[in-house]
């Protein structure tokens, strides 16, 4: 079973209200502001959804029952995936710290492939976090 982010062909297909519900359904309450700029980091910065997009897309979610206001804290909503939401993602519950394992293999797998186009400073920085990850799992390399 897939529980990592979204491959790009569910992302076109599907559309930003499954995105959405992904999202919500791995990183837990989030506000709207915090939606787009978790669409932006996962699209390495490719995509980023305006506002007149993510939001009218979240109240059609709520409306459908798939999503619900967590709570308020001034003019911040904070968005939550109700079981209905899960239930049409087909996407089993997900703890932050395996979410933060799935977003890593993607983002390990992206850089991979475009490992030609990583900047040196940029591969430097990958080979340090490489280093103290292999230090740290006691592999010997």
């Amino acid at each position: 079973m897939h529980h990592g982010p979204p491959p790009q062909w569910f992302i076109k297909r599907r559309g930003l209200k499954y995105l959405i519900l992904y999202l919500l359904s791995t990183k837990g309450p989030m506000t709207g502001a915090q939606i787009i700029d978790e669409i932006e980091r996962l699209s390495m910065g490719f995509w980023r959804p305006s506002p007149g997009s993510v939001y009218p897309a979240l109240e059609e979610l709520e409306s459908e029952g798939l999503i619900r206001i967590a709570r308020v804290e001034g003019t911040k909503k904070y968005y939550e995936i109700t079981e209905s939401g899960r239930t049409l993602l087909g996407l089993p519950s997900v703890d932050k710290t395996t979410a933060a394992v799935n977003d890593f293999v993607s983002l390990a797998r992206y850089i991979i492939d475009n490992w030609d186009a990583v900047s040196e400073y940029d591969k430097n920085r990958v080979r340090e976090v490489l280093r103290d990850l292999v230090r740290t799992v006691g592999l010997q390399c």
